[in-house]
Parts: C-alpha cells; structure tokens; sequence
C-alpha cells in the first residue's frame, strides 16, 4: 500500500463522529511535521482541534484549501459489508465512515502541500491549508477561523468536498435533471469519460437561514378564553404574513442555483386540550442565493414581528443559523483553473453546477465576500449512506490536480 493511502487508512480509522477532531489534527500535524512545514492549532473545545498551515514565499495572493476532520454518524452496522471505521479496500475503492466526506479531500489537499513543498516548486504567494472542525453541525470551526483571520486575506478558496457520482448514475433522470441535459447528452458524456467515476465542478451553492418564531400568550382556562391570550392566534397570524412575503420573493433566481427556497419545518403550541396556549413555535429552513441576501430575508421577517408585535402580538426572533451563498463566476482563474487541470487529469469533461447544500465556504465568506471558491474532490455521493467509499484512483487524482491548481493559481 502507497503512503498516500496508507495516510488515508490510518485516517478513516480514527472516529471522529461528530466530534474527537484532534485526532485528526494530532495525526496531520505529525505528518505535516515530518515533511517540514508547521502547524497552527485552534482548539474549539479540547478534543476538537482545527489546524493551519502555510507554504510560499508570502509575495502574492493566499490560496486556501479547506477540508474538514469530523464525519457524520456511522449508520445502522448491520447494513454496512465492511466495519465503518475499518478503511476495507476492495476493487480500489476504500470504504468507510468519512471516505468520500471528507477525509479524502482533506488528505488529498495535504499531500498536495507536501508534494509541493519537497519538490520545492516556488510559490510566489501564500498556500493555506485549513482542516476545520464540526462542519457537519454548525461549521465550528470555519467561523473559528474565519474569526481569527484566516478568511481575511483568501483570494481563492478549494473546497474538498466530494464532487463525483458513479458514472453509470448519468442514465437516470435525477442526475440528468440536475445537470439540465437528457439521456443524449448523458450518453455522450458518460461515453467522453473513460473512468469509473463522473466528476463536477461545483462554483455556486445555496445558503440558508434556520429561524424559530416564539410567540408568548396568556394561559386560561378553555371555558373562559377572553381572559387569556392564544399563542396559536398569534403565531399563525405571523405565518399568513410571512407565507406571503415567500410569494413576493420567488421572482429571485440564480442562473446555478434556482430560485430561493423557504419551508416551514416545525409547529409547537399548547400545553394541553382545555387549556388557552400560553406558548406556540414556529421553525423555518431557508435556502438562499446571492440576489437576495440573508440579511435582507432577515430584516424582512424582523419588520413583520414588529408589525404584529405593535398590534398585540408577543412574538420573538431567534436566530439558528445564518450561512452566506456562494456563486463564482465561470471566467474567474480560480473555475478556469479547475477545468482545465481537471479535464486533463481526470480525462473527462466537467459540467460547472451549483448544488443545494453548503460548505465550510460560507463561513469565510461571511468574513470575506471577495473570496472566489470552487467545491471540487474526490469523493461521491455515498456520503452520509452506509457503504460509503472513495475510488483511490480519484483520491491520487486530486492530489495532482490540488498541487496543478496551486502551482497554476501562484506562478
């Protein structure tokens, strides 16, 4: 077995579920140590250790690289054929909990820097490796760094989340939706692409806001209900008002990424059957895109409340997560670069898509809206499924087209 997969093994071994990310970093600061580039640590809790490191000569723009160390919950053992921490190889894919999200990428991305390093391919500008904790809830550590100043100098950030599908999903309907192309154009495609695996370059994806409208009323008892408050009342007051501000807001479209997305996910309220409900809440998921931004949503949802509130309603906004969009444009060097370098070492075409859900991208870009990004890995869409995998020919794959993109984006 190779280093670079021997890395990646040792890696997937190491159970980082929702947290334990420092063994994550313990394990890429040795590594990182050997090959002589230092690590920057940033604890978010003890046992959850983002990391930092950086080549070039410092004369030029900063390129970023971001993977994240925590995985998601393994699944039901019994529908796994491998153990999920095991890191099983068969047929040259390795399976297990993280292969595909993301420990590839992030393993791909540091033996890009090393490659680089000891090959002393001159850099003239700065190449910034950032391996985060807990994207999978919340993006922790992203916002950490982005806190601390690692966004603000980004021009470009490779994010090294999965971007492939099996080949063989381009025959169904799904996928050729998804990619706006029928079964022709599939076809061609799937026929151009002389791997296992059909890759996208990804330069846009949604954001999203998760909020909870808490509405206080007065309790009464069922038979005298004019000497209480109705919580319901008032909340469901706020949801026509706010079911018709989605309305007035579907006229917003990305050209990638569609129109805004809004649900109503979750509805609380009472306390019991003969009681007036002195307590009601009311969640909501939005996905967004950049024409019409998060805090403009934000502020629109606000002035109902106020509105309602200045009528007799006791309503409340609390805020749950608030992550930015991204969209980059296809001309820019950072996409350019990306398409060129990985048709050539993937030997196949790559339609440029945006995709609903988000990455660490949206935490830096909250700290820096300049920052051009591409989503682009090894990896499919086995991720978060039981028998999840990464074909290591795609794995050793990025790691040339990591240190290509770098070499390229800083000559």
């Amino acid at each position: 077995m190779d280093e670079v997969v021997q890395t990646l093994q040792d890696v997937v071994k190491l159970n980082t579920v929702n947290g334990a990310e420092k063994l994550v970093a313990d394990y890429l600061i040795k590594l990182f140590e050997q090959h002589g580039i230092s690590c920057k640590q940033l604890a978010y809790q003890p046992d959850r250790v983002s990391l930092v490191a950086e080549i070039g000569d410092g004369n030029g723009p900063v390129v970023g690289f971001d993977g994240h160390e925590d995985v998601v919950a393994l699944g039901d053992a019994s529908k796994w054929h491998v153990d999920a921490l095991s890191g099983a190889i068969d047929d040259d894919n390795m399976y297990g909990r993280g292969t595909s999200d993301m420990k590839s990428g992030l393993l791909a991305g540091a033996w890009a820097m090393i490659h680089l390093k000891e090959a002393g391919v001159p850099l003239h500008g700065t190449f910034r490796f950032m391996a985060t904790v807990g994207e999978e809830y919340g993006q922790y550590g992203a916002r950490q760094l982005a806190d601390a100043g690692y966004a603000q100098d980004l021009s470009a950030l490779i994010v090294g989340e999965p971007s492939g599908a099996d080949k063989r999903l381009l025959q169904k309907p799904e996928l050729q939706h998804m990619l706006a192309i029928d079964g022709t154009a599939a076809d061609r495609l799937a026929a151009a692409n002389h791997t296992r695996e059909q890759h996208f370059i990804e330069l846009a994806h949604k954001g999203s806001l998760t909020f909870t409208i808490h509405s206080k009323g007065v309790a009464a008892h069922s038979s005298m209900p004019e000497i209480g408050q109705n919580a319901i009342d008032a909340l469901m007051t706020f949801y026509q008002r706010e079911k018709a501000y989605f309305e007035s807001i579907k006229s917003y479209q990305n050209p990638v990424l569609g129109p805004v997305t809004p649900v109503v996910t979750m509805v609380k309220g009472g306390e019991q059957v003969n009681t007036v409900p002195a307590s009601a809440d009311l969640s909501v998921k939005i996905r967004t895109i950049p024409e019409l931004p998060n805090a403009k949503i934000t502020a629109a949802i606000k002035a109902i409340i106020a509105d309602l509130n200045a009528q007799g309603s006791n309503l409340s906004f609390e805020m749950i997560s608030d992550f930015q969009p991204m969209h980059t444009a296809a001309d820019t060097p950072l996409i350019q670069a990306a398409n060129d370098i990985g048709q050539a070492v993937l030997e196949q075409a790559l339609p440029q898509i945006g995709v609903p859900g988000g990455t660490d991208a949206s935490s830096f870009l909250a700290a820096n809206p300049d920052i051009d990004v591409v989503v682009f890995g090894p990896g499919n869409i086995t991720a978060h499924q039981v028998n999840e995998y990464v074909d290591l020919e795609m794995y050793r794959r990025f790691i040339k087209i990591y240190e290509r993109m770098v070499t390229r984006l800083l000559s």
